[in-house]
């Protein structure tokens, strides 16, 4: 039987490391779930490394076939969730594996996955398991997803194992569509908003300008600079539009680099009304997503490193790796979390709690469902906040143009009455 090197952590916070045999690394890791410790990483002492359903298979890392985000572009959220949902219930039905695959291929609409499922189940066929298939698409199935899988293989509940993926994705599929609705409505507005200021810079101000260069009115500072803005966009719009194009294109490009998805996270992060709702968001992601993780097998050190992926920010998951590799050096995990002084004191006191009553997996469930909740209301909040100010924004827009248009008026009123007093 293969002998393993295990580190772990009782509910006291005290550091165990021992050497055991066990039929897989699953097996013994649920073993030891059982008996109140939390597995911080299990190493084969056969030379191997770490194993099981700790590590991604090397079969699924040696011949990546696709390329993208989290998931490959076309691919969304809810697919991903539909997908886990209907091959948990064949394989509980009794289907086969490979039966259960074709079906799903034969149905999916969306061409990227169907030719994702098709290569899958090819791979199968040739003697591949499903987690190693699966693995060899990481910007379609991603690491949580092929680890969560090799767990379910190694311990005999694949069904049960797609089953909570798929409540997973479609959890995480909400909190992304609420995020999403955070967004939209000011984009919409704030779309609208420049379609009437550029429809009164290209069109109403040039009629007032014949109107003032007719009647030689003396143009005060306001109208003039109006008038200018209105020239550059009529009759320069040939520099401007490509201008305003390559400002663009040159943040996107600058936001896809390293460094500018660095910064650009952190801005993100400190602005008042976005940053407390990215925060509560990838709260909400880590918990939910560790504490699917630690249920279902994985050692707390990899699951940290998997969670880390998936936050989507590059400060929250810089944080989680600092905290990982604190938790590798002996730190207990709220410890850890604590040291980044990032993330909100309940979810580590949370945490503390779990870790301390030996219930860390259902201790994370009740973090997501408290940051769920927080999510929903700070967006709903900030909606009510940006359509006030969206609006007072335009009415002050129209507010200047206004004066700009009716100042030159009142003194063609004056300079008529002036002269008619004189007659």
């Amino acid at each position: 039987m293969p002998m393993y090197s295990v580190t772990a952590r009782d509910a006291e916070g005290k550091t165990i490391s021992q050497v055991k045999d066990a039929p897989s690394v699953g097996e013994l890791v649920a073993e030891l779930r059982k008996a109140g410790l939390t597995v911080i990483g299990v190493k084969s002492e056969g030379g191997g490394g770490v194993t099981g359903p700790v590590n991604a298979p090397t079969e699924a890392q040696a011949k990546p076939k696709s390329q993208g985000g989290m998931f490959q572009k076309g691919i969304k959220v809810s697919e991903m969730a539909a997908f886990c949902r209907q091959m948990a219930t064949m394989l509980k039905a009794g289907l086969s594996l490979m039966d259960s695959l074709e079906t799903i291929a034969d149905e999916t609409e969306n061409p990227v996955f169907k030719t994702a499922l098709q290569d899958v189940v090819r791979d199968i066929e040739a003697g591949s398991k499903l987690s190693a298939a699966l693995g060899k698409h990481p910007h379609i199935f991603q690491q949580l997803m092929v680890s969560m899988v090799e767990a379910g293989e190694v311990s005999g509940s694949l069904d049960t194992i797609l089953e909570q993926l798929g409540l997973f994705f479609k959890r995480r599929d909400k909190l992304l569509k609420q995020i999403k609705a955070a967004t939209s409505y000011p984009k919409f507005v704030g779309g609208f908003f420049v379609l009437i200021v550029t429809g009164i810079f290209a069109f109403l101000i040039p009629q007032f300008e014949l109107v003032f260069t007719k009647f030689g009115a003396d143009l005060p500072v306001l109208t003039k600079t109006l008038i200018f803005f209105s020239k550059m966009i009529t009759k320069f719009w040939w520099i401007v539009i490509p201008v305003i194009v390559g400002a663009v294109l040159a943040f996107i490009y600058w936001r896809k680099t390293p460094q500018g998805a660095e910064s650009w996270d952190r801005i993100v992060m400190r602005t008042p009304l976005f940053g407390p709702l990215m925060l509560k968001s990838g709260v909400s992601r880590f918990t939910m997503t560790l504490s699917t993780l630690i249920k279902n097998g994985i050692t707390l050190d990899q699951s940290l490193e998997i969670v880390s992926r998936t936050l989507g920010n590059i400060v929250l998951e810089q944080a989680v790796m600092d905290a990982r590799q604190k938790l590798i050096q002996g730190y207990s995990l709220h410890q850890a979390m604590a040291e980044s002084r990032l993330f909100p004191g309940l979810m580590i006191k949370m945490i503390k709690v779990g870790e301390d009553s030996g219930s860390l997996p259902d201790m994370l469930a009740d973090v997501t469902e408290y940051y769920e909740d927080e999510v929903q209301s700070s967006v709903q909040g900030l909606t009510s906040m940006i359509e006030p100010a969206l609006i007072v924004g335009l009415g002050g827009v129209v507010l200047v143009v206004i004066l700009g248009i009716y100042l030159p008026i009142f003194g063609l009123s004056k300079n008529a009455a002036k002269a008619a007093a004189k007659h």
